[in-house]
């Protein structure tokens, strides 16, 4: 994924896709804080769930169930 793609699910839901260390696929909805530089890591995707490299995400898309406040 690219910054600029990142940039603009910030403030949102999103249904997360990535690949995990072990080449896994994995789905997660999170809510996404930030698209920032992690030392050691690189440009990641920090939501509630944790961080994510950009270039381990497969796919993201807004998502229709948003959690409650």
């Amino acid at each position: 994924m690219l910054l600029s793609e990142a940039k603009q699910f910030v403030g949102h839901f999103v249904n997360l896709v990535y690949c995990d260390r072990a080449g896994k696929k994995v789905e997660k909805v999170a809510e996404v804080f930030d698209i920032g530089f992690v030392p050691l890591y690189g440009p990641c995707m920090i939501t509630d769930v944790g961080e994510f490299r950009l270039d381990r995400i497969e796919g993201c898309a807004l998502s229709a169930d948003a959690k409650a406040a």
